[in-house]
C-alpha cells in the first residue's frame, strides 16, 4: 500500500472528495486527523535548524497564512528549505498523542485506538506510520491509504521527500463559496474567522497550488482538483483521481449515500444540496462580503480560473466593502491570522495592490511578505501587462 496525502481548507469541499476516494474498495481515507502532528513537525524543523525563537516571537501555534510579517515569512522559508528527515522526539509523544486524539474526535475517532502505531525514530518513519494507523481500521486489501488534512498544504513538498512513492492531491474551491459556507453553514460563531483571515488562507493555497506542480519532487505525483467540476460531472472527475492513482474506477465511488462517518454511521449527504452549493453564494452572500473576499483573494484566485465579479481592481474596494471589513473585524468572535488593528490589515492589502500596478522595483523580502513567492508575483505582473 502507498500513502495518499490530500489537503485544502475547511468548507472547501474536501470531505466530499475524500469520501468519494474512501468509497473505493482498495482505498482507505481519513478526515483531518493529523493537524497537531504537522504543527509539531513544523516546530521540530524550526528547533533542528536553530529557528524555534521565531515561534516564540510570534506567540502563536497556528499554521499561518505567512503574509505581511518578516517572522512569518522566515518561518515559511525555513520550513520549506529544511532537510525534512529529522529525529522524532519521543519524549513529547504523550502530549502530542493527546492533541491528535482530541483532533480525531471530530471526524476520525476510529483511529484513536491505533495511535501508538504512529511514533518512530524519525519523521520519515512517522509519516510512513500514518498508513499503519489508518489501515488498522480495516481488514481489506488496500492499494492506497491516506488522509486529508486541511490547512497543511505547505507540508506536501516535505512529505514528498520523506515518502518517495506517496502521491498528493490539492483540493480547491471558489473562494466566495468557501467563505459563504464558513459564515452561514457554521453554527458556532466562535469558529468563524474574520473574512480577511479566511480569505488570506485561501489566497495562500491558490499560490501554493501554482507553485507545487513545478517542484521536482512532485513530478507526476500531484493532482489539483476543483470542486465545481465534481458537482457537474462527478464520474469524469473521479476517473481523473483513479487514473492518477492507477486503480480501476468504481461507479459506487460517486454514490453519496455510501459516504460513511468514522464510526460507521451514514454521512449526512444529499446530491440536491451539493448541486446547489456551487453558485449559492451569488444569492445568499452579502455583496459586500463577496467583494471583500475578491479584494483579498485576487489575483491569485484568477490563476485557477476564479475571477472577480464584484470587486473592481480599477476602482478599488468600495465604501460599503470597506465598512463591511471594519464591522466584521470588530464583531468577529472566531480565530484570526490578520492583524489585531484593522488599519494595519487593510493598509497591508492596499500596499500589496499597489505593488501589482506599480512600475517600481521591490526587493525579495518585500515580495515574499506580500506574495509568498517571487514566481507568483512575477506571474501576476506578467498577466497584468497582457
Amino acid at each position: 500500500m502507498k500513502l495518499l496525502f490530500t489537503s485544502g481548507t475547511a468548507r472547501g469541499g474536501t470531505n466530499f472528495r475524500t469520501l468519494m476516494l474512501n468509497n473505493h474498495s482498495n482505498i482507505r481515507m481519513s478526515l483531518d486527523p493529523f493537524i497537531p502532528l504537522f504543527r509539531y513537525y513544523r516546530d521540530s524543523l524550526l528547533k533542528t535548524h536553530g529557528s524555534y525563537d521565531l515561534i516564540e516571537k510570534l506567540q502563536s501555534s497556528v499554521l499561518d497564512d505567512y503574509y505581511f510579517c518578516n517572522i512569518k515569512s522566515k518561518i515559511l522559508t525555513v520550513v520549506q528549505d529544511a532537510d525534512p528527515d529529522i529525529p522524532f522526539d519521543i519524549s513529547e509523544w504523550e502530549k502530542l498523542k493527546a492533541a491528535i486524539a482530541g483532533r480525531m474526535q471530530l471526524a476520525s475517532v476510529n483511529l484513536v485506538p491505533h495511535l501508538d502505531k504512529l511514533p518512530g525514530k524519525t519523521f520519515k518513519e512517522v509519516f510512513y506510520n500514518t498508513m499503519n494507523v489508518i489501515a488498522a481500521t480495516t481488514d481489506k486489501e488496500l492499494a492506497w491509504v491516506g488522509f486529508n488534512d486541511n490547512w497543511a498544504m505547505e507540508f506536501i513538498p516535505l512529505v514528498a521527500k520523506l515518502v518517495p512513492d506517496a502521491k498528493f492531491m490539492v483540493h480547491l474551491r471558489d473562494p466566495r463559496a468557501v467563505v459563504n459556507s464558513s459564515e452561514f453553514a457554521e453554527p458556532d460563531p466562535a469558529k468563524r474567522p474574520t473574512i480577511v483571515s479566511f480569505a488570506r488562507h485561501l489566497r495562500k493555497y491558490y499560490a501554493f497550488a501554482s507553485i507545487l506542480p513545478g517542484l521536482p519532487q512532485l513530478k507526476d505525483r500531484l493532482l489539483i482538483t476543483y470542486y465545481e467540476p465534481f458537482i457537474n460531472d462527478p464520474a469524469s472527475e473521479v476517473k481523473k483521481m483513479t487514473d492518477f492513482l492507477e486503480v480501476a474506477y468504481q461507479p459506487d465511488m460517486i454514490s453519496v449515500e455510501n459516504f460513511k462517518k468514522a464510526d460507521g454511521k451514514q454521512w449526512p449527504s444529499d446530491w440536491k444540496i451539493y448541486k446547489s452549493s456551487t453558485d449559492i453564494w451569488k444569492t445568499e452572500m452579502p455583496i459586500e462580503m463577496a467583494e471583500l473576499t475578491e479584494f483579498i483573494c485576487s489575483p491569485e484566485m484568477s490563476l485557477h480560473g476564479y475571477h472577480p465579479e464584484i470587486y473592481n481592481p480599477e476602482k478599488g474596494l468600495s465604501e460599503k466593502g470597506f465598512e463591511y471589513a471594519v464591522k466584521n473585524d470588530h464583531d468577529c468572535l472566531g480565530w484570526r491570522t490578520d492583524f489585531s488593528e484593522i488599519e494595519r490589515t487593510i493598509g497591508s492589502e492596499l500596499f500589496r495592490k499597489r505593488m501589482i500596478s506599480s512600475n517600481g522595483t521591490f526587493n525579495k523580502k518585500e515580495i515574499e511578505r506580500n506574495f509568498l513567492f517571487e514566481n507568483i508575483y512575477n506571474e501576476i505582473k506578467s498577466k497584468k501587462k497582457h
